[in-house]
């Protein structure tokens, strides 16, 4: 008998070896894998051969070993009295749906794998389902769960360490201003710091030991708050001011939180902030005075390209500050105007520098010494070619291919643009996809290859026309695009179920200690769960709403999915616990 318990006690702590993988390793991964382009990515990325992968790469070869674990755990020890509950069911379809997709994608090597520096294909998506499933059934003990949780806290301060590292400037900065640390991106940094901000705040409060809880609060708090600040992230900011008045009003009727704590989080969060925005001299201040999504970046009086056209040997853009046509019969290229006046150019060997206003901005080069004619106009930051080939003006698109210039659907954000980072014209234009990804998308993480890459016009009131978008920056419009509107549809029924059914469990609960004068009703233990299952509910919640401007990432979404099913299984012991009358 001993022998078989010692076999359940071992088996109970391997249990532990893929929650291991997902909660540390994967956020600290990092290791430079060099991945040469398969013949689908070549289309795209014309000019190299290879990719130098220091993030992805190693962090979903590890998800893959997580779950497979995950399955060999689940072989050994399953719950069998755990019911799976009928939502999950909706995994079902979802799951159909994802792998329609990945069958009649016409990039099917993506569809299955992923693309480079994202790996978000189906096989990755069936490993977060698989996630979802197996941390619902092999964890079942709150206090496993809070083990757990403690791990992914313990990684989140050694991801803060390079953070800081980056943030003093001892340590380059992929992008200005902000911090990736181990995690590959300050969108995702922010996100991950959002996720893990409510469970510290609720493994804080739970906490018995008095050293111990201070050490949490110090260590846990404080790193999850100085990566969502120092990420520079607003979709990590909004996710946690849309959630955390209803997370401290909760736990203040649930665990009648002292205010001390209450006043300690506000404190430190606060201390944390300034100290950050006075070392980047008010930056962070501005992030989030900047956090309205309408506001142009750019100021109002920008300069907007409206339309351009090609016909013959003759080029037309139009802007909302003047019109431009350029032609080019054989003798060089000219300027004129909208009443078809030329437009006077100095030439100064292969420069034009145009010497009328409204033009006197805008500065040419030219090479007409080869078989083609070419010329760049260089028009406030943007840059655009126009290729002459027997007679007919072309532009030169991303990827330096030649091209000509053709109508793109686009859906809303006519004159927003910019909102949201930009995110308003790539929204406008992926809207519009949808109508073809009804019940089966265009393949997991195919994004690159469906997008409008050589839409001109937008891409330069986007940025530049050689920029390659690789993601809609909106997990929802990711999910439809990738597997189909009916399958984003079956996320969602289960993201609404769980919280719905999560916060009915939490009013009960509630409700049930404030029948009680004494204060009986709810002992310490109740106390406890209903602090983790509402940590996890805003935590798992923070993350849907990033969801709305960011994506999935493979450094991040393993642990929300896993936060997921702990969720559901809190949810069913909530649900037994307070039967319906």
């Amino acid at each position: 008998m001993s022998e078989l318990t010692g076999k359940k006690d071992k088996l109970k702590k391997y249990r532990y070896i893929p929650f291991i993988i997902i909660t540390v390793l994967i956020p600290l991964a990092k290791y430079r894998i060099r991945v040469y382009h398969n013949e689908e990515i070549k289309k795209v990325l014309l000019r190299t051969q290879w990719y130098d992968d220091y993030y992805c790469l190693i962090k979903v070869l590890l998800l893959y070993l997580a779950v497979f674990l995950m399955l060999v755990a689940y072989t050994f020890r399953k719950n069998e009295d755990k019911k799976f509950p009928a939502i999950l069911y909706f995994l079902i379809p979802y799951n159909i749906c994802l792998l329609l997709s990945v069958c009649f994608s016409d990039y099917k090597i993506t569809a299955l794998f992923g693309i480079v520096d994202m790996y978000e294909g189906g096989l990755t998506q069936l490993c977060y389902c698989c996630i979802l499933l197996f941390s619902y059934y092999l964890i079942s003990d709150p206090e496993d769960m809070i083990a757990i949780i403690k791990m992914a806290l313990a990684a989140s301060v050694a991801v803060t360490v390079p953070g800081v590292l980056e943030f003093s400037g001892v340590l380059p900065l992929e992008q200005p201003n902000t911090l990736s640390s181990t995690i590959g991106n300050s969108n995702y940094v922010g996100t991950y710091g959002a996720v893990l901000l409510p469970v510290a705040v609720a493994v804080v409060l739970i906490e018995a030991n008095s050293v111990k809880q201070v050490t949490y609060f110090l260590f846990f708090f404080g790193s999850a708050f100085f990566l969502l600040s120092g990420s520079a992230s607003r979709a990590g900011y909004l996710a946690v001011f849309a959630t955390i008045l209803f997370f401290f009003a909760v736990l203040r009727r649930a665990a009648e939180i002292r205010a001390k704590w209450m006043l300690a989080f506000v404190l430190y969060g606060l201390c944390i902030f300034l100290s950050m925005n006075l070392y980047k001299n008010g930056l962070l201040w501005e992030e989030i005075k900047s956090m309205n999504p309408f506001k142009s970046e750019q100021g109002q009086d920008r300069l907007i390209f409206k339309d351009i056209k090609l016909q013959g040997a003759s080029a037309a853009i139009e802007t909302n500050r003047w019109f431009l046509r350029i032609e080019n019969t054989g003798d060089g290229f000219k300027m004129y105007n909208e009443s078809g006046g030329e437009i006077p150019v100095q030439k100064d060997e292969n420069t034009l520098k145009f010497l009328d206003e409204p033009y006197t901005d805008i500065t040419g080069y030219v090479d007409e010494t080869t078989e083609l004619s070419w010329l760049m106009l260089e028009i406030e930051g943007k840059d655009i070619e126009f290729v002459l080939i027997d007679g007919k003006m072309k532009v030169v698109g991303y990827n330096g291919q030649i091209t000509d210039i053709f109508p793109v659907e686009s859906f809303g954000f006519k004159g927003k643009e910019s909102f949201a980072s930009g995110r308003g014209y790539i929204w406008s234009r992926a809207i519009p996809l949808l109508k073809k990804a009804a019940v089966i998308g265009y393949g997991p993480d195919t994004f690159t290859f469906i997008f409008p890459q050589n839409d001109i016009v937008g891409k330069l009131n986007y940025g530049a026309i050689w920029a390659i978008i690789g993601k809609p920056h909106n997990w929802y419009l990711q999910v439809a695009l990738g597997s189909g509107i009916v399958s984003l549809l079956c996320l969602i029924s289960i993201f609404a179920w769980y919280i719905i059914k999560t916060l009915g469990n939490i009013v009960k609960a509630l409700k049930k200690g404030e029948k009680s004068a004494n204060g009986d009703l709810m002992t310490w233990e109740i106390k406890r769960e209903l602090i983790l299952t509402t940590g996890i509910l805003v935590s798992v919640m923070a993350y849907l709403i990033s969801g709305l401007f960011n994506d999935s990432m493979v450094a991040v979404s393993p642990l929300f999915w896993m936060l997921l099913g702990f969720g559901i299984s809190l949810t069913q012991r909530g649900k037994d616990a307070h039967p319906e009358k």
